[in-house]
């Protein structure tokens, strides 16, 4: 069971995952925005590109798995005791902003719009980061201060 101190091994797993799916996700964008090769009928897209979609996409299921196990055990404790409230929140709209919007990369964007999601996706991906460490900082120093 996940509590408001997560097990170890659990960190491990999250923070690789998000790694892998963090290195992807800008590869795949790169990839797709400004790398083209030479092919035997003209340009065409990178090999790589493929590849590093399907790598970011099973990277955003396992995300989406302990994101539920988060939400579940670690959300409502961390709430209860109200530790990091705020970055909690922030980080927790970030993460379903992510998810709605890879949905609607995947499946319900239109030529109009699916330039605009893409690269507000990006964005909040590449800050992600940031508000995880902030979040976990946050923590820890508030229960930095409880023990003083």
């Amino acid at each position: 069971m996940i509590t408001i101190r997560l097990p170890k091994l659990f960190k491990i797993v999250l923070f690789t995952n998000l790694t892998i799916a963090w290195l992807s996700g800008i590869s795949f964008y790169v990839l797709n925005r400004w790398t083209t090769v030479e092919g035997e009928f003209g340009p065409e897209k990178h090999f790589l590109q493929y590849p590093s979609l399907k790598i970011h996409g099973a990277c955003a299921f396992i995300s989406m798995l302990m994101f539920g196990a988060l939400l579940f055990a670690h959300a409502p404790r961390g709430w209860h005791l109200r530790r990091s409230l705020k970055s909690g929140l922030s980080l927790t709209s970030l993460i379903l902003f992510q998810i709605i919007t890879a949905y609607l990369l995947y499946y319900a964007a239109s030529e109009l719009l699916r330039s605009y999601i893409a690269n507000t996706h990006l964005f909040v991906g590449l800050l992600l980061p940031v508000f995880i460490f902030l979040h976990h900082y946050s923590h820890k120093n508030k229960i930095n201060k409880r023990l003083e």
